[in-house]
């Protein structure tokens, strides 16, 4: 059977980390040794993963943008787990995507990155598109999140102090900052409430 390299995604709140524990309990179940990977840019839960039903657990690795993934430190984690799961994989590097890549295809290990696939502005996460390059499957979820018209949302639109923006770093954690929120928006409600009026404003 062949080990690949997954790559899910969906927009905010499209239910990403309840897949991730239930797949590692159905993995668990049958005896595979997980191991629980996520960057460290995602400062909500800290070193854990959280989901909105509140369940935690503990990641096994860290990764800070300058990180090795196959540092002295993992490499024993490395080749000693069976399944590799990372949470919010698009903040990875296109470096650490191909260490991945490359640690699934020479050490045989399957790999199911979680993900999402735009920033705020409607760009890909550089993450995100190296995975997209990469990877043996891409998968939109199912459970992905709706639009406020009810339509399958496609962007993660982010609101500072209420108001949508495409102004500001690329990576702001929503919770980190009480002003700050995101909101999934569909095509059509991204080009009216964030695309069309930023354009208008910035005339």
């Amino acid at each position: 059977m062949q080990k690949k390299l997954c790559f899910y995604y969906s927009a905010m709140k499209g239910g990403k980390t309840t897949r991730i524990f239930q797949k590692i309990h159905d993995l668990e179940e049958n005896n595979q040794q997980v191991l629980l990977i996520k960057p460290a840019q995602d400062t909500k839960g800290e070193a854990k993963i959280i989901n909105r039903l509140k369940q935690t657990r503990t990641v096994d690795i860290l990764l800070f943008p300058a990180s090795k993934v196959l540092s002295e430190e993992n490499i024993d984690k490395i080749y000693d787990c069976d399944y590799i799961i990372v949470d919010e994989a698009q903040f990875l590097t296109p470096s650490q995507i191909d260490e991945l890549w490359k640690i699934n295809k020479k050490a045989k290990v399957s790999i199911t990155c979680f993900g999402l696939l735009t920033n705020f502005r409607g760009e890909l996460f550089p993450g995100s598109k190296r995975l997209i390059e990469l990877s043996d499957e891409r998968i939109e979820l199912e459970t992905n999140s709706l639009c406020t018209c009810g339509a399958t949302a496609k962007f993660n639109a982010r609101k500072v102090d209420g108001i949508f923006t495409m102004e500001g770093d690329e990576i702001e954690i929503d919770g980190a900052r009480k002003n700050v929120e995101y909101v999934p928006l569909c095509g059509a409600c991204f080009y009216k409430e964030v695309y069309r009026k930023q354009r208008r404003n910035n005339k």
